[in-house]
């Protein structure tokens, strides 16, 4: 078995345009990642591509998907798979956070669409491509907001029940992102595809600038001084792509570049059982099979 390294590798990244995906695809294609970003937003994405090639050398995909829309996960899913007969890190990345109640085009609650559903449902039409590449990874960016929810009934999505809170919606798509990476772990265990959750520690990004709510925005930006900066934020990121004999720590999550314990939730198979099999109902597609 070939050590692993990330040279001569297929990496795809959503919300590679800005912030930590930004920082952590340049990272990639500097160490010779053949390198891949999801982006929304189109311009923005011809212009992270143009800075990211002109500082590594190094050629770099796009690839347009919106992860709230199941048809575009779906029309992305295919157009990488003509292009690419292998994948070898798949880092699901982009991330929302909105102040006010808000829907995806196909009805689920923004959040947990975006954060989880659309992340859960473009895994799974990759996957085909993770096992051709004979050693893949799949890398969640989660964050500690997971560590706040007391309760999660997973029979409630995609829907918000209740006074819509958005940092609880936040919190809640957070521990849907280490669930499904505990249990990607689990059910590929026997492949040589392994699976890892991370927070990346406070990062100063746009992810609430960019959502509806004046205030919090406001807050976020107010406190950037406290925070890590992309680059920084991308090292847990980069870590987990690029460092050889970890397979043995799938399933795991970290911190600031290090192991680390997640909620008592987060740890608890049965949820991650529930939440597995309600996302495949939700999103039309039978990932892998019970085991």
């Amino acid at each position: 078995m070939e050590p692993w390294t990330i040279r001569g590798r297929s990496a795809l990244i959503t919300g590679g345009n800005a912030g930590i995906g930004r920082a952590t695809a340049t990272e990639l294609a500097r160490r010779g990642a053949d390198v891949t970003i999801g982006v929304r937003d189109r311009g923005r994405g011809e212009a992270a591509v143009a800075a990211i090639e002109e500082e590594t050398g190094r050629s770099v995909g796009i690839l347009d998907i919106d992860l709230a829309s199941i048809d575009s996960v779906r029309t992305a899913a295919e157009r990488f798979a003509a292009d690419h007969p292998r994948l070898d890190v798949l880092l699901l990345n982009a991330g929302v956070f909105y102040g006010r109640h808000r829907t995806t085009v196909d009805g689920f609650e923004a959040t947990i669409g975006i954060n989880h559903l659309g992340h859960f449902l473009l895994a799974g039409l990759l996957f085909p491509r993770l096992l051709a590449a004979g050693a893949a990874r799949v890398i969640t960016v989660a964050s500690s907001a997971h560590h706040r929810p007391r309760t999660f009934d997973v029979d409630e999505l995609p829907d918000w029940r209740g006074r819509y809170r958005g940092m609880d919606a936040y919190a809640r798509s957070k521990l849907a992102n280490v669930l499904f990476a505990t249990e990607l772990a689990r059910r590929t265990a026997g492949t040589r595809v392994s699976s890892y959750s991370l927070h990346p520690g406070m990062v100063s990004t746009r992810i609430a600038q960019d959502g509806d709510t004046v205030l919090v925005g406001l807050l976020w930006k107010l406190g950037r001084f406290r925070f890590l900066g992309p680059t920084d934020g991308a090292a847990t990121s980069v870590m987990l792509a690029t460092a050889p004999d970890i397979e043995d720590r799938s399933g795991r999550y970290f911190s600031e570049g290090r192991e680390a314990r997640p909620s008592r939730l987060a740890q608890d198979p049965q949820i991650a059982r529930r939440l597995w099999r309600r996302s495949e109902e939700i999103v039309g597609l039978r990932f892998r099979p019970d085991r």
